[in-house]
């Protein structure tokens, strides 16, 4: 994970552990969400 993106995230919760915990966990199934979505456009394009 991207260690500029830890520290916004600490900074933005003012250092509460199990909120950052929780933000990295929405962020990652985010971004595995937006990944199958991106790859289901490719492969209709294909």
């Amino acid at each position: 994970m991207n260690q500029k993106l830890k520290n916004k995230v600490a900074k933005a919760t003012g250092g509460n552990y199990k909120l950052n915990k929780k933000v990295m966990q929405l962020k990652r199934s985010w971004d595995e969400v937006e990944g199958m979505l991106n790859g289901t456009v490719k492969n209709k394009k294909r």
